[in-house]
């Protein structure tokens, strides 16, 4: 395990008053809007570090230097890791070897200023496998632990349950833990099933795939799995968040494409709910989907056509006395051996009523006809999980309607019965197709990596015989997929520009990290696309009608430079941004409210304030407010003096 410490060189650090050290940066924000002040226009970019991948201060893109990000607001020291810093101490969460194996979490003193070294180690915990996500509670007490539980197959499946760790105790030299089980949510498949659930590789389709399917009965063999299968192995938390009062864990599984509520205080799982399904018909709500590769932006309502919202991140907010639960819907699909769950539509689907030898087995459904009306002959990928096939009878499944991976946008729930209040429709792809075109449903991710020259670790790195290896070559030739000017005169991998419509046809503009904070004089949402690079915001104080306020491309360079001539030059932005961190004025470097982004790919950290931002000046704002005024105006060249407001536990200078 490799903790680079890094300090941001940001400007106006000096005066700046930190958080309560005892409470979490981020905590869960509960504030309405203020009087007086100015929603932002726009980000602009202060700072930016690119991190090195290794203890020796090797930098390249593609190796994953930076897929999450911790900030100490006391310190001013940034760690990029699967990590969070609260009350003084530093959160790791590791994976064990396998990582189907138990993980562990690792909690270090906080470095200081004063005698700057390597975080000091307290203690190791025990968890469950793949500990994909920490998160201490607002109080700096407890910690969440979403183990995710992964699966790997080789020559057979191991896939273990996934779970929730609570820790407590934090201090101690032997933290006390609690594991969540999920198990007892669903008595079986088909209970999950019918709330909505939805199953990647349900006990039943490994069935069929092991005895019934001509194509992969001998390809695959999920018996060991079949054997020791419980619903639980299908749940993979991904993400989890905080209610309030800390009372209340979120469990975000992203492959299931739902929610688990957990009692924090017993350490139960009191509810799963599923996110539902978005409609892309005119029965829908939004203004269309783009599933065409064109070259465009072409928006279009798709009979009985429906995604999975499938969330990377969640994160929690309060307006009003009641609480919202925001998600990314970036969407996701699982892979195991010879089982892709994701399905091009044209090899599985050849008519209306008849499947791809393949699939010889499947039985038409009520909702072939329009799938094939919509995707006939395309790369459209689809699930063949259980929101798509009923695989009762293992002998003959039933297809019954195409269902697509990710939302494609945010959605906002009300907390106390998971009900959706908003989504965010077709916003995302109308938004940045309008202000960034040349970004249009495009990508940029690692098999974009540089094959040959300074850039090239990620490649000298892998099996040349390797899938990725293989990808990276392709990226690289002209005559495969790659483009014979990458920005620099030299052929390479395609910039931005010239991958418009790349994910049209999959997840599209697919937001990964989403935060929530209180700047403006108003509650900001910021979120950010996975494979474009392109931040949202959205004013979300009233959660039911939140306003788009802007769209900001983190990486202008990836326009005409593909990744790994815009790092040579200095000039690459961040491309994955899987981490982000809201700062208010108080716990900000510059003293100005921004955001922190990470970018996984570019391993950047990166910093942004609000433009066109108008604060309460002086004024003193309120940690967990519920209403104020931001109380002043102008009178012949002066300000009334601020009122202080005197609700709230906290208090920011």
């Amino acid at each position: 395990m490799v903790i680079v410490r890094v300090v941001l060189n940001l400007l106006c650090i000096s005066g700046i008053v930190a958080l309560d050290e005892h409470r979490r940066l981020g905590s869960t924000p509960s504030v309405s809007v203020a009087e007086g002040t100015a929603a932002p226009t726009g980000i602009k970019l202060i700072s930016r570090v690119y991190v090195p991948y290794d203890g020796t201060g090797k930098k390249a893109f593609g190796m994953g230097a930076c897929e999450q990000i911790a900030y100490d607001h006391v310190e001013k020291y940034a760690t990029p890791h699967r990590s969070r810093v609260c009350g003084g101490m530093l959160f790791v969460g590791v994976a064990g070897a396998p990582t189907t194996s138990a993980g562990s979490v690792k909690i270090f003193e906080t470095v200081k200023r004063a005698s700057p070294a390597a975080p000091l180690l307290k203690s190791t915990v025990a968890v469950g496998a793949l500990p994909d996500m920490v998160l201490p509670n607002n109080k700096c007490t407890a910690l969440a632990v979403a183990n995710e539980g992964e699966g790997k197959y080789a020559s057979g499946l191991t896939d273990p349950v996934g779970s929730v760790s609570i820790i407590t105790n934090l201090s101690a030299a032997a933290p006390t833990v609690t594991t969540v089980d999920l198990g007892m949510l669903c008595q079986n498949d088909d209970a999950c099933i019918a709330k909505g659930v939805h199953l990647p590789l349900q006990l039943k389709a490994m069935e069929y795939y092991d005895d019934h399917s001509a194509k992969f009965k001998s390809k695959l063999d999920f018996s060991a799995a079949r054997a020791s299968y419980t619903t639980a192995t299908q749940f993979e938390p991904e993400y989890v968040a905080w209610s309030l009062d800390d009372s209340t864990i979120y469990a975000n599984l992203q492959e299931n494409s739902a929610i688990v509520t957990i009692n924090a205080a017993t350490g139960t799982a009191t509810s799963i709910h599923a996110y539902g399904l978005k409609d892309w018909s005119s029965a829908g709500t939004t203004d269309g989907i783009d599933t065409v590769k064109d070259n465009d932006c072409k928006l279009e309502k798709k009979p009985g056509f429906k995604s999975m919202r499938m969330p990377d991140s969640i994160a929690t907010f309060v307006v009003g006395g009641v609480t919202y639960i925001v998600t990314a819907n970036e969407g996701d699909d699982k892979e195991y051996g010879d089982f892709e769950e994701k399905q091009k539509f044209k090899d599985m689907i050849v008519s209306a009523s008849a499947f791809d030898s393949d699939f010889g087995e499947f039985v038409a459904g009520a909702g072939m006809a329009d799938a094939f009306a919509n995707f006939g002959g395309t790369k459209m990928a689809i699930t063949i999980g259980s929101s798509a096939v009923d695989y009762s009878d293992a002998t003959a499944p039933i297809f019954k309607a195409a269902v697509g991976f990710g939302g494609r946008g945010v959605s906002i729930y009300k907390a106390s019965d998971m009900s959706l209040v908003w989504d965010s429709g077709s916003d995302f792809e109308r938004e940045q197709c309008a202000a960034y075109p040349w970004a249009h449903n495009g990508i940029q991710d690692e098999e974009f990596a540089p094959k040959t020259g300074s850039q090239n670790d990620l490649y000298a790195s892998l099996v040349s015989s390797s899938k990725l290896a293989t990808d990276i070559a392709d990226m690289n030739d002209p005559s495969e997929d790659g483009c014979e000017d990458g920005g620099a005169g030299e052929a390479g991998p395609c910039p931005l520009n010239n991958t418009i419509d790349e994910r049209s046809l999959k997840d599209g503009a697919g937001p990964e990290a989403v935060v929530i904070g209180y700047a403006c004089g108003r509650m900001l949402m910021v979120t950010a696309t996975e494979k474009q690079g392109t931040a949202f915001v959205y004013d979300v104080s009233d959660p039911t009608a939140p306003k788009f306020l802007f769209v900001h491309h983190l990486s202008p360079a990836s326009q005409s430079k593909n990744p790994g001539v815009a790092y040579a030059d200095g000039t690459l932005g961040d491309i994955d941004p899987e981490s982000s961190i809201f700062l208010q004025s108080s716990a900000s470097p510059t003293g100005k409210a921004g955001v922190m982004f990470a970018g996984a790919w570019s391993g950047t950290i990166s910093f942004y304030e609000f433009e066109g931002c108008v604060e309460c000046g002086h004024a003193r704002a309120v940690v967990h407010l519920k209403v104020y005024r931001c109380m002043w105006e102008p009178l012949a060249g002066h300000h009334r003096p601020f009122s202080k407001p005197t609700v709230g536990p906290h208090t920011l200078p």
